[in-house]
């Protein structure tokens, strides 16, 4: 039986792209340059559309940033029941830059000692409206919204149980901190790389759980980066190992991993940075076999060549035993000149991102539509964030960069290094800094028949907070979190 027995889709919206994962092991990961946070039409989502109908995408799930829907936690220092929704506006608006909607906000009352905690999931109703609309245009059912830092949380609530924190990052530049106890948010944050001084937000921490967070689990890169004054219990991970260990793809990150099955098992020994095991066994035996056959010809050859030298000693022997003649000098055997060496494949679903960083449009397309005739689909392109005169390209293993200098280096010279950030979404990034209008490669665009149905956009369920029957007293305290990050 298959490890996935039906196939599950997620799409993950991105600033100016979208990801596509589906579960399954090979030719998993897609994406096209197409901004859904921006109106588009029909024929803008064609490449979209198309795309779900030959892979037969029924539905999908869809993955939300913690900048579309923001989550915030608020302490009174008394127990009460209920709160009227306003309430909830006035105490959130400080927290986001956006105007609110109660339509667009769910929250829930969380009962402490002597306390009660106003947990509120606040959505960015201008973007979140022109994502379903632009969804809508798609013939696949939406399955569900999630927050990306829900999603994250499924995964570690398997294996931790309890309050932590979690940085995740979002590109070279930001990185997402996210609260969490039991799967359930508490907080989510922005923070630049270079400034993760966190102890801010473990004090506020303190007022929601009595004790301070003292569990942080971080990407492994940045461990020297965390800034903290109290003692913390820091656990680096890793996303390709965390997938492999859940019984994933390697290349799935860590929200799609929580996202992709309803239903997911924790590893045996609980931990998120396990070894993972063989999932089959039955691949070991191509393995082994060519390694026993390589064995006995080897053997074989050996034998061989021992005899065949024992016998030419011994005839070499009896004649010059009966001729009584000199022995021949041994002839000179000129060595075997060396095979040139090659450079050897490497996974073919490796996830490659092309950025034009020159004025010339189509360069992104034109690379892309090399690396496509190589084998290579999990190409994902776009411009550069600033304008460069010499190509580069950067891997995060030494093999992958050697494998495309060798193949590519006609087509695109330039400067091929293993330094990519192992946080990094994707394994190698092409960077084009000159003109590469002397190839002939173009890539072709399919026009798929238009579709004229509509299919209605799924309804958001929001929280319908019980009206109060009484009035909270005045006297009441409210511990606002501040807004962190930058």
């Amino acid at each position: 039986m298959s490890l996935f027995s039906k196939p599950k889709v997620v799409i993950w919206p991105k600033n100016k792209s979208v990801e596509i994962y589906l579960n399954k092991k090979e030719n998993n990961f897609f994406s096209l340059d197409i901004d859904l946070w921006v109106k588009q039409t029909e024929k803008d989502l064609e490449g979209l559309s198309l795309f779900l109908q030959q892979n037969k995408v029924a539905s999908f799930s869809v993955l939300i940033p913690d900048n579309i829907v923001v989550t915030k936690s608020f302490v009174y220092d008394i127990k009460i029941d209920s709160i009227d929704v306003k309430e909830v506006i006035g105490l959130v608006s400080s927290a986001v830059d956006f105007s609110i909607n109660p339509e667009y906000l769910n929250y829930s009352l969380i009962q402490g000692e002597n306390k009660t905690i106003i947990n509120a999931l606040i959505y960015n109703q201008s973007k979140f409206e022109i994502l379903k609309e632009n969804l809508s245009l798609l013939k696949s059912q939406i399955d569900t919204y999630t927050p990306v830092s829900t999603a994250i949380s499924n995964v570690v609530s398997k294996i931790f149980l309890g309050e932590f924190f979690l940085i995740y990052p979002l590109n070279n530049n930001e990185c997402t901190l996210l609260l969490s106890k039991n799967n359930q948010i508490y907080l989510t944050a922005n923070f630049k790389k270079t400034n993760l001084d966190i102890q801010k937000t473990i004090n506020y921490a303190q007022l929601y759980f009595s004790n301070p967070v003292k569990k942080i689990y971080y990407p492994e890169i940045l461990s020297d980066e965390i800034i903290t004054s109290t003692e913390v219990e820091k656990t680096s991970y890793n996303e390709n190992q965390i997938a492999q260990n859940f019984g994933f793809s390697s290349n799935l990150p860590l929200p799609v991993v929580g996202l992709i099955s309803d239903i997911i098992k924790a590893p045996k020994d609980n931990s998120l940075t396990q070894t993972p095991k063989m999932n089959n066994k039955k691949n070991l035996l191509p393995i082994i076999a060519v390694a026993i056959f390589s064995f006995a010809v080897v053997s074989f050859l050996v034998y061989f060549f021992f005899n065949k030298s024992k016998q030419d000693q011994l005839i070499d022997t009896n004649q010059t035993s009966e001729n009584n003649i000199t022995p021949t000098i041994a002839q000179e055997i000129s060595p075997t000149e060396a095979p040139t060496p090659t450079v050897a494949e490497i996974d073919k679903d490796i996830k490659i991102q092309v950025l034009n960083a020159t004025d010339i449009n189509g360069q992104a397309a034109t690379l892309k539509a090399k690396l496509v005739a190589l084998g290579f689909e999990n190409v994902s392109t776009g411009n550069a964030s600033a304008n460069a005169t010499v190509n580069s390209v950067q891997a995060k293993k030494a093999t992958i960069s050697s494998y495309f200098e060798s193949s590519l280096s006609d087509f695109f010279p330039g400067e091929y290094t293993s330094d990519l950030k192992t946080t990094s979404n994707y394994d190698i990034v092409f960077t084009i800094g000159t003109n590469l209008s002397g190839s002939t490669t173009k890539t072709a665009t399919a026009s798929p028949t238009k579709v004229s149905t509509t299919v209605t956009p799924s309804k958001t369920a929001t929280a319908s907070p019980t009206k109060a029957s009484t009035t909270v007293t005045p006297t009441k305290k409210v511990t606002a979190t501040p807004t962190l990050g930058d």
